[in-house]
């Protein structure tokens, strides 16, 4: 009989703790909390304020040239590499440009326009990379640097722009294009000066009726640099398939981009 009941006293004991509840951790101190709500703090107080903002364009970009003096660029695509020439006379621009190229913008962005005998539009795509890089370099839009002598001649590189609420023609940094273009004649030069407002130099005119170029987009987009090697390249990328709105139907892409000198 004594046996028996050590018995149940035992199995009592081993069934009662193998169905005790899972322990349930303590709450953390409120001394830990204010110090989790005072590292909170600090991290929301912590704003990275952009290198450019829109009341500063022209004067960051001015002291970002003094520093950054390079011309050079290649630019290495789907299709092969294209060696540019920014020119020193366009200063925003040129500073502009090497600012995205070192802070890695245009790398992995895509060819968003592709016309043949007109132009290949690069830049202007937001990866989650390209966002990233916007939230430090800011997003602003550039005074235009109009050259009578800077045309858009093949090989020519020049600034995007938007063209609703836009009227003193300001670039778009983030996307830019090379001409590829084609020949025209001195009528349809005469209607572009009517219909745009806007007068052909003889140079102009004498260029732009031997030589392929996109002489209509003078005096409306910024042209800030050329292609002094590799313009073979650009055939390439302009003469693909693509949709009813020049995007190419296979994505074409800038790989990369190096600043030589």
């Amino acid at each position: 009989m004594r046996k028996n009941i050590l018995f149940l006293v035992i199995l009592s004991t081993f069934l009662f703790a193998c169905s005790a509840e899972p322990k349930i951790e303590s709450s953390p101190s409120q001394k830990v909390v204010k110090k989790i709500k005072r590292t909170v703090k600090k991290v929301q107080k912590v704003v990275v304020k952009p290198i450019i903002t829109a009341d500063s364009v022209s004067e960051k970009l001015l002291a970002y040239g003094t520093v950054n003096r390079e011309t050079i660029v290649d630019i290495f695509t789907s299709k092969g590499k294209v060696r540019i020439r920014l020119y020193k006379d366009t200063p925003l621009h040129r500073s502009s440009f090497l600012l995205l190229c070192k802070e890695g913008y245009f790398k992995h962005s895509v060819f968003t326009r592709v016309a043949p005998f007109f132009i290949a539009q690069g830049g202007g795509t937001y990866t989650d990379e390209q966002t990233a890089v916007t939230r430090k370099t800011g997003v602003y839009t550039i005074p235009s640097e109009f050259k009578r002598h800077r045309i858009h001649k093949q090989g020519a590189v020049a600034a995007a722009r938007r063209y609703i609420k836009n009227p003193d023609k300001r670039s778009d940094p983030f996307a830019f294009y090379f001409v590829e273009g084609t020949l025209y004649n001195h009528p349809t030069l005469d209607r572009y000066e009517q219909e745009k407002d806007y007068k052909f130099t003889k140079k102009q005119r004498e260029f732009y009726v031997s030589k392929p170029g996109a002489a209509h987009l003078d005096g409306e987009h910024t042209v800030f640099g050329e292609i002094i090697s590799g313009y073979s390249v650009i055939p390439k990328i302009t003469q693909v398939e693509r949709d009813s709105k020049d995007w190419p139907i296979e994505d074409l892409f800038i790989d990369s981009v190096k600043v030589v000198r």
